[in-house]
C-alpha cells in the first residue's frame, strides 16, 4: 500500500474530496493509463478492479488511451502554444474544452526540473504528465489515478494537490468505501452483472484475509472447547468479532473523514474512534487470555491476564512460550501497546473545542493531544515508525492528531500482532496432555467464499 498511510493523508499533504456522505454523486475519476506500464503485481490488481467498477453507477471515470472507457483525446499542440484543445469521445457524444496558460506549465515543469535535476527527455515527461493533470483539473474530476513519480512524488505542490493524484492502490481504497458508505458491498462487476456479499460477509472475508493464522487458532479453540467444557470457544469468537468490528469502526471514521465537517461528525468520529479502541483493546486481553489456558498459567486471576503486566509475561516464559515471550515484550510491540492504550487519556473525545480545522486546508481537522501526555504518544509514534504515519503532527507547541489516519495505521499494524500472537500461540496446550489433538484447520477454504481471488479483490478494496 505503500510508503504511508493511505486513504486518509490529510497531514502528508493527500487532499480529499468531500464526496463520500451525505451525497449521492458519483465519484469521478480520471485514469492515466499510459503511466500504468510496469506497474507492481498490488498495483495491477488495483487497476484490474477499478477498471471492473467502472461499471457501477456509482462510479463515473475517463481513460486517457482509447479503449472500452470514455476517453480524452488531445489535439496536436507545441509547448509553446497558448492554448492546448481536447475531447471527450464517449459511445454517443463528443465534448470539446481546452486547456489555457501554457506558460505556467511550462514554468512548473522548470521548477520540478531543477528540483529533481531531470534531463530535456525527462521534463517532456513531466509536461505530458502535466497536461493530462490540467485536464483533469478542467473536467473537475476527483481522484487522478496515477502511477507517474513525476505527480506522485511532487503531490504536495499546490497544483498538484488540488488533482489528489493517488496510486491505483489508494484509489480502489476510496472507492471500496465509497461503494461500502452507500450500502454496496460489490467486489466486481462487468457490463450487466455485479457480485457482492452482504455487510456481514464481506468484512468477515476481509477480516480473515489479514489474519491468516487466525484459521488454526480459532480451530484449536473449536475443537478443545469439546473437550474442555469452558468458555475457550467463546475466547475465540471475541477475538475474530472484535477484528471485524474494528474494520467496520475504521470505516465509519472513514466515511466522516470524507464528508464536511463539522461538530456532529467530529463527535461521530471520536464515538466510533473511542469504540474502535476498545475492540482492538479488548482483542489483545482475550489473546491473553487464551495465552494462559494454552500454558496453563494459574498463579494470576483471569484480571490480570494481560500482555501489558510483565508478571503475566514472565510466567509465560516460564511454562515454555518464549516465541510468543518475545513477541509481546519486544520493544516495538511495547511502543504499539502505548499508541493504542493511551489514547482514552491522551484526548478529550467529548470537548469539540479540541477539533482543530485547518482553514488553508479546510479537509483537515485534528484533535489536540493532552499535554501530559503527549510527549509519551509522540515518542513512542517515532520509535514505531514515524508520526507521520500516525496522522500525529506538531503545531504551536501542541500535538494534533487526526482521527482517521490514526485509526488506519492501528488497524493495519495491531492486525499484524494479533496474526503474529496467533502463529506464536501453542494451541495444542489447549488440549489435555497425551490427547491425541484433531486435525485444524491451517487455512481458508478454496470455496466459491474464501477463495484466494475473492479475497485478495476484497482485499484491494477494504
Amino acid at each position: 500500500m505503500i510508503n504511508r498511510v493511505i486513504w486518509a493523508r490529510s497531514t502528508s499533504g493527500r487532499g480529499k474530496s468531500p464526496f463520500l456522505c451525505g451525497s449521492n454523486r458519483p465519484l469521478r475519476i480520471t485514469l492515466h493509463t499510459s503511466s500504468f506500464t510496469r506497474a507492481p503485481l498490488e498495483e495491477n490488481e488495483a487497476i484490474m478492479a477499478l477498471r471492473e467498477l467502472c461499471n457501477v453507477k456509482h462510479i463515473e471515470a475517463l481513460d486517457t488511451q482509447n479503449g472500452l472507457l470514455p476517453y480524452i483525446k488531445f489535439g496536436t499542440f507545441q509547448k509553446t502554444d497558448n492554448d492546448i484543445h481536447f475531447n471527450i469521445i464517449r459511445e454517443d457524444s463528443i465534448t470539446y474544452s481546452y486547456i489555457n496558460d501554457i506558460q505556467q506549465l511550462n514554468r512548473f515543469v522548470a521548477g520540478i526540473a531543477r528540483k529533481n535535476k531531470l534531463s530535456h527527455s525527462e521534463r517532456q515527461a513531466v509536461f505530458d504528465d502535466l497536461i493530462i493533470l490540467e485536464a483533469h483539473l478542467r473536467l473537475r474530476h476527483d481522484i487522478l489515478v496515477t502511477l507517474s513519480i513525476n505527480l506522485i512524488d511532487n503531490r504536495e505542490q499546490s497544483l498538484l494537490r488540488s488533482a489528489n493524484p493517488r496510486t491505483p492502490l489508494e484509489t480502489a481504497k476510496i472507492v471500496g468505501l465509497l461503494l461500502r458508505s452507500r450500502g454496496n458491498y460489490i467486489w466486481k462487476a462487468g457490463n450487466n452483472y455485479s457480485r457482492g456479499f452482504n455487510r456481514g460477509l464481506f468484512y468477515s472475508i476481509l477480516a480473515r484475509h489479514k489474519l491468516p493464522n487466525m484459521w488454526k487458532y480459532f480451530s484449536a479453540c473449536v475443537k478443545a472447547q469439546e473437550i474442555r467444557g469452558d468458555n475457550i470457544l467463546q475466547l475465540g469468537q471475541s477475538i475474530s468479532m472484535r477484528c471485524i468490528r474494528a474494520i467496520e469502526a475504521r470505516d465509519a471514521i472513514g466515511y466522516r473523514f470524507y464528508t464536511s465537517q463539522n461538530n456532529d461528525t467530529h463527535r461521530a468520529i471520536m464515538y466510533h474512534f473511542d469504540y474502535l479502541t476498545l475492540l482492538l483493546a479488548g482483542a489483545f486481553d482475550a489473546q491473553a487470555l487464551v495465552a494462559r489456558h494454552a500454558y496453563k498459567i494459574n498463579r494470576y486471576s483471569e484480571r490480570n491476564t494481560s500482555f501489558r503486566r510483565p508478571e503475566f509475561n514472565k510466567a509465560l516464559a516460564m511454562n515454555g512460550a518464549e516465541k510468543l515471550y518475545n513477541i509481546i515484550t519486544s520493544d516495538s510491540f511495547r511502543n504499539l501497546m502505548i499508541l493504542l492504550f493511551e489514547l482514552r487519556n491522551t484526548i478529550h473525545s467529548d470537548a469539540m473545542q479540541n477539533f482543530i480545522s485547518n482553514v488553508a486546508k479546510p479537509e483537515e481537522a485534528f484533535v489536540r493531544v493532552l499535554s501530559k501526555h503527549r510527549d509519551l504518544l509522540w515518542k513512542a509514534a517515532e520509535r514505531y515508525n514515524s508520526p507521520e504515519r500516525w496522522g500525529l503532527v506538531q503545531l504551536h507547541g501542541d500535538i494534533r492528531l487526526e482521527p482517521y489516519t490514526y485509526a488506519v495505521s492501528l488497524v493495519s499494524e495491531c492486525f499484524k500482532y494479533i496474526d503474529a500472537i496467533a502463529y506464536a500461540t501453542d494451541i495444542t496446550g489447549l488440549f489435555p496432555d497425551g490427547y491425541v489433538v484433531p486435525p485444524l484447520q491451517e487455512k481458508a477454504p478454496d470455496d466459491e467464499i474464501y477463495s484466494e481471488n475473492i479475497r485478495r479483490r476484497i482485499e484491494i478494496l477494504g
